[in-house]
């Protein structure tokens, strides 16, 4: 080796020892600023499924304690029911809930912009998006081999659902007229049982229960692909007297979620195996839908539109009484994740 070479090699490796120095000093002198205050309470109803897999996340590595919130989880089969539980019987600060059931509920939100007044819930952040979370199963062993078979047939749904808004998606994709089919309203929970006992010939509904119907009913089952016909998206929905009263709360919060939004993308194994312990579900079968879900936090224009879009779809079939869409706009707080994630907020208002 020449002494040029030698000595542009040493030169190199001083350089990087300085550089590394250098940062290892910023490190010292500036290290990332923690939450130090007062731990703070927050109660939230949370699907027990994969959509909000960052809540499961960061529960699980202690995100939540890091940014001085104390968070209470209480499971629902459905973001419906959570939502339902936190309207109507109070103890929950805030839902994770999909779109559709948000639509139905701002028809009849006490004082709702529908009404010309504000709604008595928010939007404060999106979670995750995916256009293959839903679907149409249907017994094989019943004659159903394509949608049309579908005619005549009894499907369960969860009325006030994403089943319920994906089926009518899907009904009209294939020219079946709703009063061709017979609806079910059974509990999301209780879906995959009833088809696997045959009291109806079909579901339309969410991840994990398609797996598990699936699963129980083997070569009996059909599923027919969404086609992109639907994007569903996952909120966090609060009450607006939680809202107004506990803002920082929900900040930190929704920073906590962020830290679980890096650690998914950066630890792909890890996150799958820690959200297929807490639901409890296979782990080749996580990891198979995994990237059918783009998770992280956004509020973005799309939340409005789809809201609108599914709000006249539910008043042109006469779902609702109620004739005029309400304002989105009303019902989206975008505060907290302005604070948390400036860049994550898509959206005027």
């Amino acid at each position: 080796m020449s002494k040029k070479l030698s000595l542009i090699i040493v030169i190199l490796v001083i350089i990087a020892l300085v550089v590394e120095g250098y940062v290892l000093l910023q490190t010292y002198l500036n290290p990332a600023k923690k939450y130090s205050g007062p731990m703070e309470k927050i109660t939230v109803g949370v699907e027990k499924s994969l959509l909000p897999s960052l809540v499961w996340i960061a529960e699980n590595k202690g995100y939540f304690a890091e940014n001085g919130v104390e968070v209470t989880i209480k499971e629902f089969d459905s973001g419906r029911a959570a939502l339902t539980a936190m309207l109507n019987e109070g103890g929950l600060d805030m839902v994770t809930v999909a779109q559709t059931p948000v639509m139905f509920n701002s028809f009849s939100a006490q004082g709702g912009s529908a009404s010309g007044g504000n709604p008595d819930f928010a939007i404060v952040s999106a979670m995750v998006s995916s256009y293959n979370d839903v679907f149409v199963l249907a017994r094989h062993d019943r004659g159903i081999s394509k949608p049309g078979d579908l005619r005549g047939k009894k499907i369960g749904l969860t009325k006030g659902s994403t089943g319920q808004y994906f089926l009518g998606l899907f009904l009209s994709k294939n020219n079946i007229l709703p009063s061709e089919v017979e609806e079910v309203d059974i509990p999301a929970g209780k879906l995959a049982e009833s088809i696997t006992v045959g009291a109806v010939d079909a579901i339309s509904v969410w991840q994990p229960h398609i797996y598990n119907a699936q699963k129980a009913l083997g070569d009996k089952s059909i599923i027919f692909p969404s086609r992109k016909i639907f994007r569903e998206d996952f909120y966090f929905v609060t009450n607006k007297n939680f809202l107004q009263n506990h803002s920082e709360v929900i900040t930190r919060f929704l920073q906590a979620l962020t830290q679980a939004e890096t650690f998914i993308k950066e630890d792909k194994d890890e996150a799958v195996s820690i959200v297929s312990k807490r639901l409890g579900l296979d782990s080749a079968f996580v990891v198979s839908v995994w990237d059918d879900y783009q998770f992280g936090l956004f509020l973005d224009s799309t939340i409005i539109q789809t809201l609108e879009n599914e709000a006249a779809w539910a008043i042109q079939n006469k779902l609702t009484d109620k004739t005029v869409v309400p304002n989105y706009g009303d019902y989206i707080s975008v505060d907290a994740l302005t604070k948390a994630g400036p860049e994550k907020v898509l959206i005027k208002k």
